[in-house]
């Protein structure tokens, strides 16, 4: 019986997290539109700064000698690593915005169903996205991708994908203190992009900036999926095991956060409980 209802509760705020993304039309169209733009940036990036796509300076640091390859791999770990922060994120500032957090959080239904209610139609979205992006890049880019190479790096796309919806738990929990988080997202979107290093290797960083990159899950998964499609398992074990290790900790690290920031939420009063 109770797990009828939350199943129930999990289809009501999946259909209306879907009636709200279609009552605006044109967010599908942006969003395919901003994946076609980001692989030509990147391609004319590439042409730019080395005169021609293939750099034996990238096959030296990365193993992929052709730039919109390495490119193309980041962006899909990038955005679908996005989906689960704006969906963690996004689900608690749509509601904050509209009134009606607190009735979300007074239901019955347990919390863990509200936020997956949301994420699963980014989910489905981003599937929709990359049905067309692939054979979109495929024919008017001319991208190379090893099918079973890019088969074999799933499983490790789903360990990152452990981490990052910790990262997005643990984002969702800061937003609960933020009287306007709108300001906050926006940098931390920022801030994922430039340290994911879907555009070029974080090695490339300085110091501190790499050190941080590899902090969050973003970089590591982005890493751990490349090297797995140009060398497969056996030559990807430290970047599995890393991969593995931080995505464990950001579980964790998430959980705890967004159960004490609502703790106390609840009891201090913040926002609009």
């Amino acid at each position: 019986m109770v797990v009828t209802e939350e199943l129930r509760a999990l289809y009501g705020v999946a259909v209306k997290s879907w009636r709200i993304f279609l009552s605006y039309r044109l967010w599908m169209v942006s969003d395919i539109m901003l994946g076609f733009f980001f692989v030509g940036q990147a391609l004319l990036i590439g042409i730019g700064l080395t005169g021609q796509r293939n750099s034996p300076a990238l096959q030296r640091l990365t193993g992929y000698s052709d730039y919109l390859t390495f490119a193309v791999l980041g962006f899909m770990v990038l955005g679908f690593g996005l989906t689960f922060m704006s969906g963690f994120v996004w689900s608690v500032v749509d509601e904050l915005y509209a009134g009606t957090l607190e009735y979300s959080f007074a239901s019955p239904m347990r919390r863990i169903t509200f936020f997956l209610g949301n994420v699963l139609v980014r989910i489905l979205l981003s599937f929709i996205y990359m049905a067309v992006y692939v054979p979109l890049f495929v024919f008017v880019f001319g991208v190379r991708i090893n099918p079973v190479g890019f088969l074999k790096a799933l499983p490790v796309l789903l360990i990152g994908t452990v981490g990052m919806i910790g990262f997005g738990m643990a984002a969702a929990g800061i937003v609960l203190y933020l009287k306007d988080p709108g300001p906050f997202i926006n940098i931390l979107e920022m801030l994922v992009f430039a340290l994911s290093g879907a555009m070029y290797p974080v090695t490339i960083l300085p110091e501190p900036l790499r050190i941080l990159a590899r902090a969050v899950p973003y970089a590591p998964t982005s890493e751990a999926v490349r090297k797995v499609v140009a060398f497969g398992y056996s030559g990807s074990v430290w970047e599995i095991s890393y991969l593995l290790l931080i995505s464990t900790l950001y579980a964790l690290l998430g959980y705890i956060t967004y159960k004490w920031s609502e703790k106390q939420a609840k009891i201090v009063g913040l926002k609009s409980y």
